[in-house]
């Protein structure tokens, strides 16, 4: 029998899921998987998130030209490898249907409520309220927030008015928007790089402003994806030694930014979250792509820069990130300035039962990461492993934030790193060590 709410005298289902993209099929593997009753409710009408080019929850952010940029193995399910016949940096088309047949794989299609958004949730009685765009109201024991965090577009104010073409690259879709003009791409990210490269296919001129130097990692060094030159063993090495290596690995492959065109960095690599280009260099060494400092101000259709140049420009994108948006959480979760402290990137102390899946950014895929997370949020629920107290939690997010803050240049961007094979070695000891850990793990 399911357990009884004590205010509201209805039925009580231990877990409520929201969001089907990777971060919710994980968690709802993890859910079904130990026989835990639970709701799903899914915005749009498909599962795969921001992969799905079409997706009609609003949160679709791929292009026609997509590929990951982390390899096969690097980016499956641990529980579900990709097809080994797939090329090294899969289409963004054959990764949504990889999350299709996940969900279908291991019958978790059905357990979706879709077309339906989660529009408030809130803490009552112990329990959680939840409300659905239906005008449902559910309670759950538990909440797995895995909405995603690339669905509310963040774009910079300039001084001036522009009164050519603007979109940010959530909305990008395909180059032919580019044909015959002027473009500038604001923001050097993965998403700004991409964007910057197709548009020098059909553009009349490509313009790519940055505030300051990056580094940028090649798709493959020494033969192989750069990503399959590390190993779990990546997580037993001072992290210094790992940058040493990857220093010099980079180096190798493709020079110093300085030498090809960009901007020197003002960090060291992986001080920062890094780039990662199969061809930027290459554009920029051609001419195809004119690399430009932060905008100055907008002028009709000049755009000036603070270096003092100026150039007519037809279209401009911003490729400059995301705000993490929980409007359902309003009041209950603030995360301004993208600050979202957890204990170990999933629990906030001081609201038991709600656990935040997927909020994290790494070097590499983020995608079996939330599978990882998904397994010890299922052993917490299950009373496989205890949950820590709230000031050990509290403790371990202290230390993890000023490690954060040592390591990595202070912006809005660097709220959520971890380390690819760290982070997996501190959720299998988080699971392991009866959910207690002895010290402050190493996640970067």
């Amino acid at each position: 029998m399911p357990a009884i709410s004590p205010k509201y005298g209805e039925p009580m289902k231990t877990a409520c899921v929201i969001g089907a993209g990777a971060a919710g099929l994980a968690a709802g593997k993890a859910l079904k998987d130990r026989n835990i009753d639970f709701d799903w409710f899914e915005k749009g009408s498909y599962v795969g998130g921001l992969w799905q080019i079409d997706n009609d929850n609003g949160g679709a952010a791929a292009y026609h030209s997509l590929h990951l940029n982390s390899s096969r193995p690097r980016t499956e399910y641990p529980s579900y490898p990709m097809p080994e016949d797939w090329a090294d940096y899969p289409p963004y088309y054959q990764v949504a249907q990889y999350f299709e047949d996940f969900a279908d794989h291991f019958g978790l299609r059905d357990l979706i409520t879709f077309n339906t958004a989660v529009e408030k949730v809130e803490p009552v009685d112990g329990h959680w309220r939840v409300t659905t765009s239906d005008g449902a109201t559910h309670t759950y024991a538990n909440v797995l927030v895995a909405n995603g965090h690339h669905s509310s577009p963040k774009t910079p104010h300039f001084d001036g008015e522009f009164t050519g073409e603007t979109f940010h690259a959530h909305d990008y879709r395909d180059l032919s928007v580019f044909a015959g003009k002027r473009v500038l791409v604001v923001g050097v990210g993965n998403s700004g790089m991409d964007i910057a490269c197709d548009a020098a296919r059909n553009a009349e001129a490509v313009y790519l402003s940055t505030r300051h130097g990056v580094h940028v990692i090649p798709k493959y060094a020494l033969g192989k994806p750069v990503d399959q030159l590390s190993s779990p063993l990546m997580a037993y090495i001072p992290f210094p030694v790992e940058r040493l290596a990857y220093e010099a690995i980079v180096r190798v492959a493709t020079g110093r930014p300085q030498d090809r065109g960009l901007p020197k960095p003002d960090h060291k690599l992986l001080g920062a979250h890094p780039t990662v280009s199969a061809e930027l260099y290459d554009r920029v060494g051609h001419g195809d792509i004119a690399i430009k400092p932060d905008v100055s101000r907008f002028d009709g259709d000049k755009v000036a820069f603070v270096d003092g140049t100026t150039e007519e420009v037809d279209v401009v994108v911003y490729a400059t990130g995301y705000n993490v948006s929980l409007p359902f959480l309003e009041g209950v979760y603030s995360t301004e300035h993208n600050k979202m402290p957890l204990y170990l990137r999933v629990v906030p102390p001081d609201l038991p039962g709600l656990y935040f899946m997927g909020f994290i950014q790494t070097v590499g895929s983020g995608i079996p990461l939330t599978e990882y997370q998904a397994e010890w949020v299922g052993d917490l629920i299950t009373g496989e492993v205890p949950m820590p107290s709230r000031d050990e939690m509290r403790r371990w997010i202290d230390a993890d934030q000023k490690a954060m803050a040592k390591r990595y240049v202070r912006s809005e961007r660097h709220t959520m790193q971890v380390d690819y094979w760290r982070y997996i070695k501190t959720m299998k000891e988080a699971r392991g060590k009866g959910g207690l850990l002895s010290k402050i793990p190493g996640l970067r």
